[in-house]
Formats: structure tokens, sequence, C-alpha cells
């Protein structure tokens, strides 16, 4: 998935602040958290097509999933099934009980909602905007002693080696299954590459941290927001789309 990769646009969605965004994102992910109902999943699912739309985004940049994950999805809804439960449906003499599916098919539209937002802001915001974002949001609570600072820089460094490991967790995948397939054994083949997964991370960080001790600390970016009218329309859209949630059963 082209998680947290900037697709450059001209779009309202890519002219608003990241702050803005970063705060949308956060009151819709708990607004759909606290009421997972079927309206609301419907409602957010809804603003994400017309955010996606609106940010005039290439279809190029949607998920592609692996089938193992599909296959996975597809066992834990016939488990639900099998869990049964109201309401009942009769297929040919046969009483089936809806209710394990339901759930976890409600459940699994929730937590691709929140995927499909998170995705939303990286490809329509810069990685170097996201962590002074966070800042701003995190910045009543200098008060209180916190040292937003250190979470700041943090949230920059993870937000940074993100797309190298998935880079690089990519090229593993891809050389492990050119390999020869020499080892019949499937356990140890996944041991093999959780193995050398594990070495190329372990070594992603040792050259990250050098470089941090060559260069220095990180020093969080404060610089002073300026608002548009992007800003605006962005805004409006959230909250229309939180009071939709809230008024509808």
């Amino acid at each position: 998935m082209n998680f947290l990769r900037y697709v450059i646009g001209s779009s309202v969605v890519h002219r608003a602040n990241a702050r803005t965004k970063v705060l949308a994102l956060t009151v819709l992910v708990f607004t759909l958290s606290f009421d997972p109902s079927w309206s609301s999943v419907a409602i957010v699912w809804g603003a994400v097509a017309v955010t996606f739309i609106a940010a005039r985004l290439p279809l190029g940049v949607r998920p592609r999933p692996p089938r193992l994950l599909v296959w996975s999805i597809g066992v834990s809804l016939l488990f639900g099934l099998a869990a049964g439960g109201e309401p009942n449906v009769d297929i040919g003499g046969l009483s089936l009980g809806l209710d394990g599916l339901l759930v976890e098919l409600r459940f699994f539209s929730v937590a691709l909602a929140l995927l499909a937002l998170s995705l939303l802001l990286g490809w329509t915001t810069a990685m170097a905007d996201l962590p002074a974002a966070a800042g701003w949001m995190l910045g009543p609570l200098r008060r209180l002693r916190v040292p937003v600072d250190d979470v700041i820089a943090a949230l920059t460094l993870a937000v940074r080696a993100l797309p190298l490991m998935a880079d690089e967790l990519a090229t593993t995948s891809t050389l492990w299954r050119l390999r020869p397939k020499n080892q019949p054994n499937v356990v140890v083949e996944m041991v093999d590459f959780a193995a050398t997964a594990t070495t190329s991370a372990v070594r992603r960080a040792t050259e990250l941290g050098e470089t941090l001790v060559n260069r220095g600390p990180v020093v969080p970016a404060t610089r002073r927001a300026s608002w548009s009218a992007a800003d605006l329309w962005v805004g409006f859209g959230a909250a229309a789309t939180v009071a939709a949630m809230i008024v509808l059963p």
C-alpha cells in the first residue's frame, strides 16, 4: 500500500494546512470509534469517496492487499457465520444466524474506513508537515509539563522511517519469492523470511542511529500556521460528516 506517500496535486485538499487535516482526521476517528453504527460507517465511506474525488487522486494509488490478507478475512467471515445468532435466515430448510457475520462485517468496515482516512491524509499531505501538525495539537499539553518536543521528535523519526521499512520489506519479499525453492518446509521458509526482515530492520535502525549521532538532536519545526480558504472547506466537510454521524440514528 502507498502509505504516507505524498501524491503531488493542487486540489483543495492538498492546499489545506496539515494541521486542519490532522485535526479533522482525529475528530472523525474518535467519532467513528465511539459510534461504529452502520449509518456512521456509510457516512464515513461517503466522505472518503468525496474526498478522494475532490483531491483528484489517480486510481493507481488504491491499495492492493495481498491474497493472504483477503483469504484471512474470508476465513474470519466464515467463523462469524458459524457463530450464528439472530437475525436468522432460512435457506433450503436450513436456518442460519447472521449476527456473528454482521458483527464481523461491521468490524472490518470500521477498520478499513479508518485505514482509508489515514491513507487520504498521507496522499494529500507532505510527510515533513505531519510532525508540526502533531506538535500544534499537543501544544496545550506543555502546560502540564508533558515533553511535547520529545514526542514530536519521535513522531518525526517514525514518519520518516516507515516508508524506508516498507521499501525494505517489499525488496525482501521480492527476493524471497525469486530465490530457488530448495526448502520444502513452509514453516522453515517463513522463519528464514522473518529473520531476513528482522536483520534488514536492525540494519536500517543502526544506520539511522549513526546518522542521528553525527547530525545531533532532532529539533522540531515550529513554524507559524498559515490558514486559507481550503482549510475552511476541509473543516466544514469534517464538521458536516461528524454532525451527520451524530444526528442520524
